[in-house]
């Protein structure tokens, strides 16, 4: 009885501190076996107040830990760390064996053998040390001697979860995806509570077919409600998109939880970066760039990002001195469209037109799918005075959209008008050929703004816009054809007035309504109508009183008398 009391006892204390390996070692594990590596050195390192065997279990994994980053003195030192920890903890062993093996020597392999059967020994009947040992091999490439192992482990216990995990490891070494995620599945039949599995599965199915590794990350998350590396997948699915459709919502959400852990892959907080990027959280986006540059300074899809980011936040002159430099800095085979579009957004805003148009007309050329840099072209040459090009890419932009909004059309008509106002204002200095070429290329441009600002009308009849600027371009019509204001803009005009003289709250339309009583006033002194005239000029007063042409034009009405 006493034997047997004895017995229970140290099994007891064993059962207990295997317990409280797991507890106080469980999340530096999680992050190791998600190949979360930096993240588990820091877990690890953190850790104090441990008995011998947890310290030696935690040894072991930071061991672990920097083996898995090609850290191979740093894992020997930690190697040797677990087993002085505790002489009879196995898992030392085990890396200290596995580090035999890497030196692909007949007497490294001898070696090897011997940790391993030492590991082994003080536990025969634990079928995690036998899988431990096998997945050693399994990292070596030696899967004779991985299938060997694993048939001991199978003898302890076959229905041992973590066999057909190692099996699935061995398997995606060998490149065969599918019989790996067959050795998964069968690990989760085994136990429903394998995290590594799920995990495992998860990621073998996240590039073929993300459903299904979405279904198991949600499976793994009934498990393990706090278990951070399935976040980090669900962020990568989400961010990727399942049948191309991204959820940038859902995937800043996942992506969240692991953010709040030390040591997260660089990699993982640039995208997260991109997502505030994406989804116009661009104060955070800035804030995020920063620290995944001051980890990585050369990161260049960063520092594109932190332009854009800038430009969304109109720090147009910091933006524009990034854009620059990244520009210089950055291979040409490295730049994409939007580098080119940001920048000469950028050079726009800072008044520089001429770069502006050569590098959007660069971005459209890199990627003719984006009609919507037709516009900004055409804004664009507007700028630097070269209306025949903005009109034909504002008209390019109109026939690239078959389904226009209605405001496309108006937008249209409105650089056409532009352009043809333009050409007026030049006639006083053109040659007599230069008029007559001026002339035909004015006609086609009020023409186009005639059509635009017509199906702007007909799809928005209730509406001033239409008329109103059909009206002015009926003004241009009268001064080149009629040498003054013949009255073609007359019932455009009365139309926009009645639908704006009933829809002027606040006086939110005034200047367009004292545009339009100064062209009536000026018509009816053409036509000698003093006193029609003077009601217009009044009408003007009585919005704007200090309105000094109103009063001026009155002033000379009065002089007459």
């Amino acid at each position: 009885m006493n034997a047997k009391r004895i017995l229970f006892v140290a099994l007891s204390v064993i059962l207990c501190c295997s317990s409280v390996c797991a507890q106080k070692n469980e999340k530096g594990i999680d992050y190791y076996r998600a190949e979360l590596y930096d993240a588990a050195k820091l877990y690890f390192k953190q850790q104090t107040g441990l008995t011998a065997t947890e310290q030696a279990e935690n040894y072991y994994y930071l061991g672990q830990s920097y083996a898995a980053t090609a850290q191979l003195d740093s894992a020997a030192y930690y190697y040797d760390k677990a087993v002085t920890s505790d002489p009879e903890y196995p898992y030392g062993y085990i890396g200290q064996g596995m580090l035999e093996l890497n030196k692909k020597t007949k007497n490294g392999a001898d070696a090897a053998n011997e940790l391993f059967k030492k590991a082994i020994g003080f536990s025969k009947k634990d079928p995690a040390i036998h899988t431990a040992v096998a997945e050693a091999y399994i990292n070596m490439k030696m899967y004779d001697q991985a299938e060997e192992v694993l048939d001991r482990a199978r003898k302890v216990k076959k229905d041992f979860s973590g066999i057909y995990v190692a099996e699935g490891d061995m398997l995606m070494s060998k490149g065969d995806v599918g019989g790996a995620a067959a050795k998964y599945e069968n690990a989760i039949l085994f136990n429903k509570n394998d995290k590594v599995a799920y995990l495992k599965e998860a990621r073998v199915y996240k590039g073929i077919n993300p459903s299904l590794s979405l279904d198991l990350l949600n499976r793994l998350i009934e498990v393990d409600p706090g278990y951070v590396p399935a976040y980090a997948e669900l962020g990568d699915i989400y961010y990727t998109g399942i049948d191309k459709k991204p959820n940038y919502n859902k995937a800043i959400e996942a992506y969240e939880k692991i953010m709040k852990i030390p040591g997260v892959p660089i990699a993982q907080e640039a995208r997260y970066a991109q997502l505030l990027f994406f989804t116009d959280r661009n104060i955070d986006a800035v804030a995020q760039i920063r620290e995944v540059l001051e980890k990585d300074p050369s990161n260049y899809v960063m520092k594109r990002l932190q332009a854009y980011n800038n430009f969304k936040l109109e720090n147009y002159t910091l933006g524009l001195e990034q854009m620059s430099t990244f520009m210089r800095e950055t291979k040409p085979e490295n730049l994409i469209s939007l580098d080119y579009t940001y920048f000469g957004r950028l050079l726009m805003k800072n008044k520089q037109m001429e770069p502006a148009v050569e590098n959007l007309v660069k971005a459209y050329s890199m990627d003719t799918t984006k009609h919507e840099l037709l516009k900004e072209i055409s804004d664009a040459y507007q700028g630097v005075g070269n209306y025949p090009e903005s009109v034909a890419y504002a008209q390019k932009f109109l026939n690239a959209n078959p389904e226009s909004v209605t405001i496309d059309y108006f937008n249209f008509g409105t650089t056409c008008y532009r352009a043809a106002a333009n050409m007026i204002a030049k006639d006083a200095t053109a040659s007599s050929e230069q008029l007559v070429q001026d002339s035909l290329q004015r006609d086609k441009y009020i023409a186009l703004a005639e059509e635009a600002y017509n199906t702007v009308i007909e799809r928005m009849p209730d509406k001033y816009l239409g008329y109103y600027w059909l009206g002015k371009t009926m003004i241009i019509k009268d001064i080149v054809h009629h040498k003054g204001v013949g009255g073609l803009a007359n019932s455009y005009y009365e139309k926009a007035l009645g639908i704006m003289l009933s829809s002027n709250e606040n006086g939110k339309l005034n200047r367009e309504i004292i545009d339009i009583y100064t062209y009536f006033g000026a018509y009816y002194v053409a036509l000698e109508d003093s006193k029609t005239s003077k009601e217009y000029w009044n009408k003007i007063l009585e919005i704007d009183p200090e309105n000094t042409k109103a009063k001026e034009v009155l002033r000379l009405f009065d002089q007459q008398r």
